[in-house]
């Protein structure tokens, strides 16, 4: 009876979820992630095809992985914000992959896409019920809202350097939500 190759598919996983947040897909190697999975490299081949077919694989497994965790209501999208930067707190290598993903990988990933546009269509309709601010596209709207989660991410080290100490995380997360919150009310009609 053949070995379960579930086991090997799981380590696979999780070492190329850890080489891929550290290095991105080109500093990334094949050999580190079979030695950190305690398997041979062509193990990886044969359970995920290429380098970039499994780091397309990993990034889409994150993204799907914080659809699924944090409830998406288009009508609330300041807690949605605030939920997700306070995961994100809790799985930077989420951040990271999806970083090295925009920098390398240049194109769409069928599975990510897909929950951008169950996300993009909630918007559209709570735009269209007055709901949030329909004078900017909802997929612009949505990008501005994510901008604005992983801002501080981005933000330069020397900036992140003076706001620190207690209470800096809780000050972070109501900044985020405040800012989506401006962002998406809907403006007073012109008079």
């Amino acid at each position: 009876m053949p070995p379960d190759a579930t086991a090997t598919k799981q380590r696979l996983l999780q070492a190329a979820v850890d080489e891929f947040a550290r290095f991105g897909l080109a500093g990334a190697r094949v050999d580190r992630i079979a030695e950190a999975a305690a398997a041979n490299k062509r193990s990886i081949y044969v359970h995920f095809g290429t380098k970039e077919e499994l780091f397309d694989r990993v990034v889409a497994d994150g993204l799907l992985q914080l659809a699924e965790a944090v409830r998406f209501d288009a009508t609330d999208l300041p807690r949605y914000a605030g939920e997700l930067w306070e995961l994100l707190e809790h799985r930077p290598h989420v951040r990271r992959l999806t970083l090295w993903s925009s920098l390398e990988r240049p194109q769409p990933v069928d599975a990510e896409v897909e929950v951008y546009r169950t996300k993009v269509g909630a918007v559209e309709e709570a735009q269209a019920a007055g709901a949030v601010r329909a004078d900017i596209p909802a997929p612009q709207l949505l990008a501005m809202v994510l901008a604005l989660v992983i801002s501080w991410d981005t933000a330069s080290w020397s900036l992140k350097a003076l706001h620190t100490g207690p209470g800096a995380a809780e000050q972070a997360r109501a900044g985020i939500e405040a800012a989506v919150a401006g962002l998406v009310r809907v403006p007073p009609a012109a008079s």
